[in-house]
């Protein structure tokens, strides 16, 4: 099922209506047209989060893990020893480095998503594409309330020229 959307207000309500009724994403497909003509996935989401939360608990693992060879390396021979702050301050400083990093690798990270049939431009700047299999009927109420359907013949299948 597909069905366009005049404003995001109209479609985003449409989408939140979607999940409370027990849709989950990867049945829905929701794009929005930029000004240049090309789409963006309004669900597209990255792993910036996921990948800044594993590299600081790596970062932190490995600051820990060398707080004996850096108190070899920084302290003098008969000087005092903190093995207890240093290792606070390595674990900190891996942690924020190394979750630097994840979250950034995270950002890059795309997750698959359904895709949008390729429709025409006065269809509505937002599109929205439901699987709904044996709820088909209650996907299309939320769907015809807050914008208007796409009949197959109008839409192409994705990827389709």
């Amino acid at each position: 099922m597909v069905a366009a959307f005049d404003n995001q207000g109209d479609a985003d309500e449409a989408l939140l209506r979607l999940r409370l009724a027990g849709f989950r994403d990867r049945q829905i497909g929701y794009t929005g047209r930029l000004h240049n003509g090309h789409t963006v996935d309004m669900l597209e989401r990255g792993h910036t989060f996921a990948g800044a939360v594993l590299g600081s608990v790596i970062g932190a693992a490995v600051g820990i893990a060398l707080t004996p060879l850096l108190n070899r390396v920084l302290s003098p021979l008969n000087g005092p020893h903190d093995l207890f702050g240093l290792g606070v301050t390595a674990g900190v400083c891996g942690a924020m480095l190394v979750g630097f990093f994840g979250g950034w690798i995270g950002m890059g990270m795309h997750r698959r998503s359904t895709e949008v049939p390729a429709t025409d431009r006065e269809d509505g700047p937002f599109v929205m594409a439901v699987s709904a299999g044996d709820a088909r009927p209650r996907a299309w109420e939320i769907l015809h309330q807050h914008g208007h359907d796409l009949h197959s013949s109008q839409t192409s299948a994705p990827g389709a020229t």
